[in-house]
């Protein structure tokens, strides 16, 4: 059959490739695990064609397909261990294939690590998703999983990575529906103060706040000496839950509790213990009163929106503090996600975006937050308004994008714009009044970096092509001109 294939025309790759594909069809619809595992201890030892074959990206490709269908074969779990001590671990992508064996599940765990740290900044998002997703298999790889995490020692810096990867990884869970929320916290070693594990596992696990739970965080972190470490109420999903509290239109605190909701959020976001052990309070206060003014500011502003314009400079003011800045993205995030905003009020829609550039301004950490809202919103649909009216609306939150682009978030815009021009989800004029808008902000020289995700939407005729002219004195002709050599030797991307 080979013969003829070859006397047919085709070529000698083509042909095994087509018998390699037929015979992992025939492996695949016969394999007999028992058999399997009773073929590999009659070797007694490793089977020189097992050695042979994990050295071919087809059969590893094989194996791994197979070690999937089939958890508890001995043989093939063997066999991924041969793989991951061959130096292949990289490849082993599902965690279903490695859960089970603790080597090389660590051999995957520490490889995602690495991509994390030593990884592109352009990459990094990827790399923590999947990461994520391997950890977050279950419960019990997310368990073990954490705990290497918190086995790590080293400098403050790394004890602070440590931890935000801990906090990324525990949301994840989350979000998968695994019931982690009481090992969380042992993980936090809150387990000793036996009251606090209490109220935090029965607020978190229901995912709701009450007056009774708070007053005892209340009371333990302003009458205990010393009061228990703020470590244990700096868990985001706590944090998450406070700031709803406060700033979620509609949410209604108690008002006689409503004091204790406000300590305990800014104690969390305010207080810490320096390198000599000291407990800092120096910007409680500060950060209670601005937490308290913005939530004022907030709650009369979503009643009747003349209020905001009125009240931006003071905005303003408190913005400046972390945990008041989100509060405020989190009030004009679930502001501009109801529709009928956009029907009854889309005039006040520039009041509520200029909060989101002053937070950019100030806060690096709120950016991917503020980037995805400004994603929903531009590829939303908005029915109740005019075309023409839609499309300046969209013009006038791609003016914002360039803003946060301008703050610091300039590869993660870009990228998002340059999926826009592949999917082609996104109206040409809004990429090219985007292209328009950097290019009159930015100046030369350029990261190869920047320049390899910008470069394509530019070197697109159909989106950058009415922005040149003949002459080749306009902006795009000037950036690619200017843009580094090795990014322009790449091939030119097709008309969208």
């Amino acid at each position: 059959m080979i013969e003829w294939l070859h006397v047919a025309g085709y070529r000698k790759r083509e042909i095994q490739a087509m018998v390699e594909d037929h015979l992992k069809h025939l492996i695949t619809q016969h394999f007999d695990p028992k058999k399997a595992d009773l073929i590999f201890t009659e070797e007694g030892s490793v089977p020189s064609w097992l050695e042979e074959m994990i050295q071919f990206p087809t059969w590893r490709e094989l194996f791994y397909q197979l070690a999937e269908q089939y958890p508890d074969c001995l043989m093939l779990k063997f066999t991924i261990k041969l793989v991951s001590d061959a130096g292949f671990q990289s490849e082993i992508t599902s965690a279903s294939t490695a859960q089970h064996q603790p080597e090389v599940f660590s051999s995957l765990v520490k490889s995602a690590l690495l991509q994390i740290t030593t990884g592109r900044v352009t990459d990094a998002h990827e790399h923590l998703q999947d990461f994520k997703t391997l950890v977050c298999h279950s419960q019990h790889t997310y368990f073990y999983s954490h705990s290497v995490l918190q086995s790590l020692s080293g400098t403050s810096q790394l004890t602070h990575f440590r931890r935000w990867l801990g906090q990324e990884i525990h949301r994840e869970a989350l979000l998968r529906k695994h019931e982690v929320t009481n090992m969380g916290l042992h993980l936090t070693s809150v387990g000793s103060h036996s009251r606090l594990f209490e109220s935090l596992s029965s607020m978190l696990s229901r995912s709701a706040l009450n007056p009774a739970d708070i007053s005892i965080l209340y009371k333990h972190y302003t009458e205990d000496d010393p009061p228990p470490p703020v470590q244990f109420l700096q868990t985001p999903h706590l944090l998450e839950l406070l700031v709803q509290a406060f700033f979620k239109p509609g949410s209604a605190i108690n008002k006689d509790h409503k004091e204790k909701y406000l300590h305990i959020l800014a104690y969390a976001s305010s207080v810490y213990d320096n390198e000599d052990g000291e407990r800092c309070v120096d910007e409680l206060e500060d950060t209670k009163k601005a937490l308290e003014t913005a939530h004022m500011i907030c709650s009369k502003a979503t009643v009747s929106h003349t209020e905001l314009q009125v009240e931006v400079p003071t905005l303003f003011q408190c913005i400046k503090y972390p945990i008041v800045s989100l509060g405020v993205l989190r009030w004009v995030e679930h502001t501009l996600s109801d529709l009928t905003f956009f029907e009854e009020a889309a005039e006040s829609s520039p009041l509520f975006l200029v909060l989101l550039d002053e937070i950019a301004a100030y806060h690096k950490l709120q950016h991917p937050f503020i980037l995805d809202l400004l994603k929903r919103l531009i590829e939303g649909s908005y029915p109740m308004l005019e075309v023409h009216v839609q499309m300046e609306l969209k013009r006038h939150l791609v003016g914002h994008l360039v803003q946060l682009l301008s703050c610091g978030h300039v590869l993660e815009v870009v990228n998002y714009m340059h999926r826009c021009m592949k999917t082609e989800n996104l109206d040409h004029s809004l990429i090219r009044h985007f292209i328009s808008e950097v290019l009159s902000i930015i100046q030369p020289p350029y990261s190869a970096e920047f320049g390899s995700v910008f470069l394509p939407l530019v070197q697109n005729q159909d989106i950058a092509g009415p922005l040149m002219n003949a002459e080749a004195t306009d902006l795009v002709s000037q950036f690619i001109a200017e843009c580094p050599r090795k990014v322009r030797r790449k091939k030119k991307s097709k008309p969208g």
